[in-house]
């Protein structure tokens, strides 16, 4: 029996073995150039530690366009996982709530947020009260009604006397509203942000079970509110950040940021079956041509 028929294809896949697996070392190897004297080897150093930046570069681009991109990250921050995600933190978040038997005053004091939770008290009584009272102005509140009150007291007037006191009645009228539209804007910050105060005042010595079960029943859909508010904030307020935030360059910088032995590893990680088959596809390649060279 011809012992060639037999070696040439061993010898065949071998080498096929060997040159795919060398090949694919050479990917990564050697991490640096090696030089003799002034000549650079050739192949040194290897593909993708002498091609990093652009294979940063590239993976980047195609990951912030066609993965990362603004419309699937804001879907993503919206999507039905976390909404479910969020629906069960606040059912279990207001169910221990509805346990806590103690006021909200004690609440803060036992945790340490009582000076926190009063300042954030002043500052939003602060903007309610100023918000309150610039829509007012905005909107001519007090001069439109104390036209309505005046409408109301002139018809119910005798239309005789009506007419002898016309010009008085609307001279008072004018004062009227000069006045009480200097009170709202000497005075009115301040009563309303003192109601305000008030109000925190009330809630904060009511128990913190009782508060949270009268919310529920006051706003029996506030978790729909706060999903909604939620998902709003996300389209309107992420999507703005977004769109000023490079996906792409943070992407590239983690890559190049990447030692060349971890990159190594993390793309034989990923690819180590399909690499693996390379190898071996190259000996069944080599052995194939060696049955091929026997027959010519």
């Amino acid at each position: 029996m011809n012992i060639q028929i037999i070696t040439a294809p061993l010898i065949g896949g071998l080498i096929g073995l060997i040159t795919n697996s060398l090949a694919i070392k050479m990917l990564f190897r050697p991490h640096k150039e090696i030089r003799i004297g002034k000549f650079r080897i050739p192949f040194t150093p290897g593909l993708i530690p002498k091609e990093k930046p652009r294979i940063a570069s590239a993976i980047s681009k195609v990951i912030s366009r066609y993965i990362l991109d603004e419309e699937t990250i804001l879907a993503s921050l919206a999507s039905d996982t976390i909404k479910n995600a969020f629906e069960h933190k606040y059912e279990e978040k207001l169910n221990t709530w509805k346990a806590v038997e103690i006021s909200f005053r004690e609440l803060l004091q036992t945790t340490g947020y009582e000076a926190s939770a009063y300042d954030m008290e002043q500052r939003m009584c602060a903007y309610i009260s100023n918000y309150l009272i610039e829509q007012c102005k905005e909107e001519e509140l007090v001069r439109k009604l104390v036209e309505q009150i005046f409408e109301s007291f002139q018809d119910s007037m005798n239309p005789l006397v009506y007419k002898v006191g016309k010009k008085a009645l609307h001279a008072a009228q004018r004062t009227m509203i000069q006045r009480m539209e200097e009170m709202v804007d000497s005075q009115g910050k301040e009563f309303v942000s003192g109601y305000l105060h008030g109000i925190c005042e009330e809630y904060l010595d009511k128990p913190v079970g009782e508060t949270v079960v009268l919310l529920e029943e006051k706003i029996p859909n506030l978790k729909d509110i706060l999903w909604e508010k939620y998902a709003d904030m996300v389209q309107n307020k992420f999507g703005k950040f977004i769109a000023t935030l490079n996906v792409q360059q943070i992407i590239e910088h983690k890559l190049l940021d990447y030692d060349l032995m971890e990159l190594e590893n993390m793309i034989l990680e990923i690819s180590k079956k399909e690499l693996n088959a390379l190898v071996w596809l190259g000996g069944l390649l080599g052995v194939v041509m060696g049955f091929v060279n026997l027959l010519f």
